[in-house]
């Protein structure tokens, strides 16, 4: 059988090849978008962007989080083919009702959000193609959950293509503006998510459930707070800055964001994806403490590093990306990514508290972040402006890891907690590589800057890999499944 450790990273190698490829679009879009759009027009964008996310938390009332603890609960195929046939089936309910009221939910979200219906068009377009999004989101929940790592790639590569595509006519070819962008969006997803359901729906077969749409719903359901207080404390900066600065603002600020979000999407996404399901499926058969522990901080090593490589180099990516307009980000960027990297770690306590199914306190947490993150964001802004949405950014990111992980230690005792001591001993470090970084390099751009950047990112790397952070248990088994040694899992005594 194989090892937990050499499983995850396996399914977590090919997982995260298929996140980059599955949100290269958006990066690859990015320059796109802030050549063709000024910040205050990306700032619309943004702002849009956070009524969209509402309207797909509200669809999906936490489904694909549901979903994979649910399949897993059927041990037989026949009933884990009831699951994603009776959430399809579902989903795709709920997508068409909504494509029916996207026009005039549109034009409501514009007067509540612009104070006119001068943004209703675009609100419209949103919120329908986030209609077609949600149906794409559970086909690949569906693919991760049976370890169909390829097929998860292929679909990634398809919706790259698709987007790309798009966007080039309606963006650039039309001329259609942030319309344009939220049409690409519709139009890829109609395709992909139609092509998908007719596969899945094939393989599975046309069943449908209450037992199980209840089943789900209770799991689900807490996610759906939870998830809307979430999209509510990153809303609040904007929120802010649109009100006491400029709608410019809540573009750079929504800009800085989606660089730093580069983590997530490569790395925080794509290692949940495969050990959720890892750790789901523990909880109903042997649980190698050690090995997840070691994957785990290693995945922290790693995050880390991208991190701080990514902070370094902000000036160099946003020469090359982004016009002038957006330079006043840059002081900004250590913080948003540090409160990436702890998010990546928050999901830790998170997995084992879905895992106890005790995710009913979830929305709580998230609650009283928000109530956090707002004193802060509405203190820090008002003093700092945009480097106060990004202190408050961070400030909330530390109180909601704080909380969520005493939570776990109270709900979860048969758990193996943080260890804040060899965690520290890996944000430090990188910490300090910035701060040599900034004092030597600043926001020059150069060539030879870039390279001495890369090479104190080489650094920062072999200190955590060979000292506390990983420790010499990490290292052991490091060497074992670089070696091979942990193909297979020891056996019983």
């Amino acid at each position: 059988m194989a090892s937990e450790a050499a499983t995850i990273l396996k399914h977590g190698w090919m997982f995260m090849l298929a996140n980059v490829v599955n949100r290269a679009a958006g990066l690859l879009l990015l320059p796109l978008y802030t050549k063709l759009l000024s910040p205050s027009e990306f700032g619309v964008y943004a702002l849009v962007v956070v009524v969209s996310d509402l309207l797909a938390v509200m669809l999906m009332i936490g489904m694909n989080n549901a979903f994979t603890a649910v399949y897993f609960e059927h041990p037989d195929e026949e009933g884990r083919r009831r699951v994603i046939s009776t959430c399809l089936l579902a989903l795709v309910g709920a997508a068409v009702a909504m494509l029916g009221l996207a026009w005039p939910a549109g034009a409501a979200a514009s007067w509540a959000m612009f104070g006119s219906a001068e943004h209703a068009m675009v609100m419209a377009v949103a919120l329908g193609s986030v209609a077609l999004t949600t149906l794409f989101e559970l086909a690949l929940a569906y693919y991760r959950a049976r370890k169909r790592s390829g097929l998860c790639l292929t679909v990634s590569l398809a919706k790259v293509v698709a987007l790309l595509a798009f966007n080039v006519v309606f963006l650039w070819g039309l001329d259609l503006g942030v319309t344009g962008i939220f049409l690409a969006n519709g139009a890829s997803f109609a395709v992909l998510g139609a092509l998908l359901m007719v596969m899945i729906l094939k393989d599975s077969g046309i069943a449908f459930s209450f037992p199980i749409l209840r089943r789900v719903a209770a799991l689900g359901m807490p996610y759906a707070p939870q998830s809307l207080l979430d999209i509510a404390n990153n809303f609040v900066s904007r929120w802010l800055l649109n009100i006491l600065l400029s709608t410019a603002a809540v573009g750079l600020f929504a800009f800085g964001m989606r660089l730093s979000q580069i983590l997530f999407m490569f790395l925080t996404a794509s290692f949940l994806q495969i050990w959720s399901v890892s750790r789901l499926e523990a909880q109903h058969g042997a649980s190698d403490h050690g090995q997840a522990n070691f994957v785990f901080h290693l995945f922290v090593v790693l995050l880390t590093g991208a991190g701080l490589g990514l902070a370094l180099t902000a000036p160099e990516i946003l020469w090359l990306i982004a016009s002038h307009d957006y330079t006043p980000v840059l002081p900004c960027m250590p913080f948003l990514v540090m409160a990436y990297v702890l998010h990546g770690v928050r999901m830790n306590p998170e997995v084992a508290i879905l895992k106890a199914k005790r995710v009913g306190v979830l929305p709580w947490i998230s609650a009283a972040s928000l109530a956090v993150g707002t004193a802060l964001a509405v203190g820090l802004v008002w003093q700092w402006g945009l480097l106060g949405a990004a202190l408050a950014n961070l400030g909330r990111e530390m109180f909601q890891i704080l909380l969520t992980e005493a939570v776990r230690r109270r709900l979860c005792r048969d758990e193996i907690p943080l260890n804040a001591v060899r965690i520290g001993w890996i944000l430090v470090p990188a910490a300090a590589a910035y701060s040599v970084g900034w004092v030597l390099f600043g926001d020059a751009v150069d060539p030879a800057f870039t390279a001495e950047k890369v090479g104190l990112t080489l650094v920062f790397l072999a200190v955590a890999v060979f000292g506390p952070g990983l420790g010499a248990d990490g290292r052991a088994m490091l060497g074992k499944l670089l070696s091979g040694g942990m193909r297979r899992a020891p056996s019983a005594p």
